[in-house]
């Protein structure tokens, strides 16, 4: 039982950012005041803890922002990392030296020095800052966790929060989940046979899209792609209702190592079957083919065949799948641990 009420800040990272309402509404259904605030202005003052995600953006300089109470006690700082890794075959002590790197010409643009600010908008500083994200976070986090401006982090990959934990920050694991903020029984008929939801990312991920697409065709398969190139991305309600409208939601990796859970805990509570190509164990208690449907790239397109023909078969995964992710993935256990973890900090 959670003994106290905390006062939460949240960072909302876009105009349509449902994971900060997601958030906010998992806090609030376990007692405390939660609010967003826009990620580029100040952290609010009167908090308890600054609960962050993703990132989405630069995130040192929130961190580096976090007021300071009467007491000269920062509120407790817990980040849920959503993104993914640099390629996991890398040895990890290369990994965190670029990282470290990285971080360094990320926080350039943002140091209290002006000939450091001059720099960061010069070659090749700006062209790097624009790119290696996934070595950004490994150095952001080891940076703010070594001045002690990281109190908790998790990761919603077990294989992740293992190379972190291995590495000296202790990492929760926080798998995606199902919450209502997320998905609806709208009644709807599953008229869109295969769904494809975001952004193509890498070459290796369009192509594999592109050739599951012209496989199915041929077969009158009915394909909506939401790829902001074919058809406009789709978010908030509007996801909600083509995933209650799609019989297969498709899911294919950026890269061989990807953690594409997150598609799972959307698809799965509004009753779409997924089909993937095999995928890390990132979160075990996703089961392939009992809780979605494992295949391999050149068998996707036969096996998307196959279950729109076998009703029965796909309607037993989906309801797996479904009481997976509401009752023991739901979200609401995942926020639950990290305010758990948070009532430790305060208590040391």
């Amino acid at each position: 039982m959670q003994v106290k009420s905390y006062r939460v800040a949240v960072p909302v990272w876009a105009d349509a950012d449902d994971m900060t309402e997601m958030i906010n509404y998992e806090l609030r259904q376990l007692g405390h005041q939660a609010a967003g605030f826009s990620y580029t202005d100040p952290v609010p003052e009167d908090i308890d803890v600054l609960l962050t995600f993703g990132p989405y953006n630069k995130i040192i300089p929130i961190w580096a922002g976090v007021p300071l109470r009467e007491s000269r006690q920062r509120p407790v700082v817990a980040h849920w990392n959503t993104e993914g890794m640099p390629d996991l075959r890398m040895p990890y002590r290369i990994v965190r030296w670029l990282g470290s790197t990285r971080s360094w010409v990320g926080r350039l643009s943002h140091s209290h020095s002006s000939l450091s600010r001059r720099l960061s908008t010069l070659p090749p500083f700006n062209w790097v800052d624009r790119r290696m994200n996934r070595y950004r976070y490994v150095g952001d986090y080891d940076y703010a966790y070594k001045k002690g401006w990281l109190h908790i982090l998790a990761d919603s990959s077990q294989i992740y929060g293992a190379v972190r934990s291995r590495a000296g920050i202790p990492t929760l694991y926080v798998p995606w989940g199902g919450s209502p903020v997320l998905y609806a029984d709208l009644n709807l008929k599953r008229d869109i046979d295969v769904l494809w939801m975001g952004k193509r990312g890498t070459k290796r991920r369009s192509v594999i899209l592109d050739q599951v697409c012209d496989e199915l065709r041929p077969y009158g398969v009915k394909i909506h792609v939401a790829d902001n190139e074919q058809n406009p991305f789709i978010f908030n309600g509007t996801r909600t209702e083509y995933l209650n409208r799609a019989k297969i939601t498709l899911n294919i990796t950026r890269t061989w190592y990807d953690d594409n859970f997150s598609r799972f805990a959307l698809a799965a509570p509004n009753r779409s079957l997924i089909v993937s190509e095999p995928v890390l164990e990132h979160c075990s208690e996703f089961k392939a083919n009992v809780h979605y449907v494992a295949a391999q790239i050149p068998e996707l397109s036969k096996t998307i065949l196959y279950y729109l023909e076998h009703e029965e078969e796909r309607e037993r995964i989906v309801d797996r799948a479904y009481n997976l992710v509401t009752a023991e993935l739901r979200f609401y256990h995942g926020i639950k641990r990290i305010m758990d973890a948070v009532e430790q900090v305060n208590l040391r």
